[in-house]
C-alpha cells in the first residue's frame, strides 16, 4: 500500500506569540500623536469653552471605540478579509448612495454625512479602507506581465468610489483615494510608463471636470485662488493667508498652550480640523510642528518596515495602500497649512478633529498590525 504524502499542519501562533509581534514602536508613536491631537483640539475649540469639551468628549469617544476596533482587527488574520469584498463592497455602495437621500445630512455645503444626535459619522472617510483592500485583492498573485484586465478592474474600484463622493460635493476624499491607487500600483509592479500614463490621464480628467462643472463650485474656487490670488472673488484664500500668519507667529517655542493670540480669538478658519496644524504651532512653535511631523514620519516608517517584512503579497500592499493613504494627507494637510497646496480638507492623520477620521485611521493601523501579527507561520505539528 503506498503511502500519500501529506503537507504538515501548522501549530497557529499562541497569542503571547502575537502580542510579541505587535509593532510597539508604531503603536506608541499613534499614542503619542493621538495625545498631541487631544490637546490640539482642545485648544483650537476654546473660542466655546462648552464647544471644546464636547468637541473633545467626542473625540475621546471615536477614539475608545477606535482602539477596540484597532485590537480586533489587529489579532484577525488579515487574509481573511479577502472572503468578505464582495459584501463589503455591496455595503460600501449602498452606504454612499444613502447619504445621498433624505437619510444623510449636508454640513457646510457636503451632502456627505449621517448625524445621530451630537454625533456625524462621513462615509467617505470609512471608503478608504475599502479602495485600500479592494485593490490590494485585486493584484495579489499577479503575474510578472501587466495584466490589463486587473489595471481595468482597480480603475473600475477607483471611479466608482471617486464618483459617489463627488455626488456628496466631497474632493479631499477622491485625492486620497487616487493616491492610494497609485501606491498600490507602484507596490503591485506596475510599469513606470503605466503609471505616468494614469497619471496624466487622470489630470485630464481632473481637468475635464474642472471646465464642465462637474466638480463642486467651492473646489474650483479653492484651486483658481491657490494658482492666482487675484482670481479669488470670494476670498477663499483668506483660510491660507490666515494660516501662514498664524504658524509664522509661533516662532521657535510657540506663544504657549491656550496662549496663541489668533487661535484664540477665533481668526484661523477651521482650526480645529483642516488647519489645527497651524494653530499648533502658533502655540508650540517650530519645536511643536517637529514633533508633530516626527510622530507621523515614525508611523510611515513602521508601515513600510511591516510592508517589507510581510509573509504574502496580500499584506504587503494592504500596508502599501495605507501608507499611500497617510503620506498623501500628512503631505497635502501640511502643504495646505504652509500653502504649498491648495485647500482640500483633507485632515491630519491622528491630530484634526473629526471622529470618522480618527476611526478609519484607527482601524488603518490596526490592518498593518494585523500583518506584523500574523507574519509567521507558526511551527509544524
Amino acid at each position: 500500500m503506498t503511502a500519500v504524502a501529506t503537507s504538515p499542519r501548522i501549530r497557529p501562533e499562541s497569542t503571547a506569540a502575537k502580542v510579541r509581534n505587535i509593532d510597539w514602536v508604531m503603536l506608541i508613536a499613534v499614542g503619542a500623536l493621538v495625545a498631541l491631537g487631544m490637546g490640539a483640539v482642545f485648544s483650537a475649540t476654546q473660542v466655546d469653552p462648552d464647544g471644546a469639551l464636547l468637541s473633545l468628549g467626542k473625540q475621546l469617544g471615536f477614539f475608545g471605540i477606535g482602539m477596540v476596533a484597532m485590537t480586533v482587527v489587529a489579532f484577525v488574520d488579515y487574509r481573511e478579509i479577502r472572503n468578505f469584498l464582495g459584501l463589503a463592497a455591496i455595503v460600501t455602495v449602498i452606504v454612499l448612495l444613502a447619504v445621498l437621500s433624505p437619510l444623510g445630512s449636508e454640513i457646510k455645503g457636503t451632502q456627505a454625512w449621517f448625524v445621530f444626535g451630537p454625533v456625524s459619522v462621513q462615509p467617505a472617510e470609512f471608503t478608504k479602507l475599502a479602495v485600500i483592500a479592494t485593490l490590494a485583492a485585486i493584484f495579489t498573485g499577479r503575474s510578472g506581465s501587466i495584466e490589463p484586465h486587473r489595471i481595468a478592474g482597480a480603475l473600475g474600484v477607483l471611479g466608482g468610489a471617486a464618483v459617489l463622493v463627488l455626488l456628496q460635493g466631497e474632493t479631499g476624499s477622491v485625492f486620497v483615494y487616487c493616491a492610494i491607487t497609485l501606491g498600490i500600483f507602484f507596490a503591485a509592479g506596475i510599469p513606470a510608463r503605466v503609471l505616468l500614463l494614469l497619471v496624466i490621464s487622470g489630470i485630464g480628467v481632473i481637468s475635464v471636470a474642472f471646465q464642465t462643472g462637474v466638480m463642486p463650485e467651492y473646489a474650483r474656487e479653492r484651486l483658481t485662488s491657490f494658482v492666482d490670488e487675484e482670481a479669488d472673488v470670494r476670498d477663499t484664500g483668506y483660510q491660507q493667508r490666515q494660516s501662514v500668519t498664524t504658524i509664522g507667529s509661533g516662532g521657535l517655542t510657540g506663544k504657549g498652550y491656550l496662549e496663541g493670540p489668533q487661535t484664540q480669538a477665533g481668526f484661523l478658519p477651521e482650526q480645529e480640523t483642516d488647519f489645527i496644524f497651524a494653530s499648533w504651532g502658533e502655540e508650540t512653535g517650530f519645536v511643536g510642528t517637529v514633533t508633530i511631523i516626527t510622530l507621523e514620519a515614525v508611523i510611515l516608517w513602521r508601515i513600510l518596515r511591516n510592508a517589507q517584512l510581510a509573509r504574502d503579497g496580500f499584506g504587503t500592499l494592504l500596508c502599501a495602500g495605507v501608507f499611500s493613504m497617510f503620506l498623501f494627507q500628512v503631505f497635502q494637510n501640511v502643504g495646505m497649512n504652509l500653502k504649498i497646496m491648495p485647500i482640500t480638507g483633507v485632515p491630519l492623520p491622528f491630530v484634526s478633529y473629526g471622529g470618522s477620521s480618527l476611526l478609519t485611521s484607527l482601524l488603518a493601523i490596526g490592518l498593518v498590525q494585523s500583518v506584523a501579527v500574523h507574519r509567521h507561520r507558526g511551527s509544524p505539528v
